[in-house]
């Protein structure tokens, strides 16, 4: 027990090199203003298009806000609760993430949780005037694992949350595509 011990303090002080092999990253073109995907993104409070992931907080999301991650692995309102906290929000960016993590810094399980958009500009999206804004948006939408669970492929149902992950991306250009 002491030799098990000895190994878990070993991985932990070893974790910022230990990557998982189950890290997740999506990309989706939406056809709409990148504003107007943000609006939608960041809306939290009303993600009535994301049936696989509600971000519960008493205030709007802001870098260092606690809050309940709720995941419906099946998309059918049954839920699984974590906690988590959000990591860098930016409006300016286009960018929503968060993460959460179980034992001392993240040892036994991490996640580092991305949702990105970029402007599309040339051949993806439709040319434009200079100065024109781009009708055209890239959802870059990521998940880094870490810790000794990710590593060994446990804590998680990693093809469920990439399959998952994907359906968000579609369900959330849906919404936006469909949003006059």
């Amino acid at each position: 027990s002491n030799h098990k011990l000895y190994i878990l303090e070993t991985h932990c002080q070893r974790r910022k090199q230990t990557m998982s092999r189950y890290n997740i990253s999506h990309e989706t073109i939406i056809n709409a203003p990148i504003t107007k995907v943000w609006k939608e993104l960041i809306a939290i409070d009303d993600w009535s298009w994301n049936r696989w992931t509600k971000l519960k907080t008493s205030t709007p999301p802001k870098e260092g806000v606690v809050g309940k991650l709720l995941a419906s692995y099946e998309g059918n309102d049954e839920w699984n609760e974590f906690d988590f906290t959000f990591g860098k929000v930016s409006e300016s960016e286009y960018l929503l993430s968060w993460m959460g993590s179980v034992g001392p810094g993240g040892c036994l399980f991490s996640g580092y949780h991305t949702m990105r958009l970029e402007e599309v500009i040339g051949e993806e999206g439709k040319e434009g005037k200079e100065g024109e804004t781009s009708n055209t948006t890239r959802l870059i939408h990521r998940e880094e694992f870490g810790g000794l669970l990710a590593k060994l492929g446990l804590g998680l149902p990693f093809k469920t949350l990439d399959r998952n992950y994907l359906l968000m991306n579609e369900a959330l250009k849906e919404c936006v595509e469909g949003k006059k």
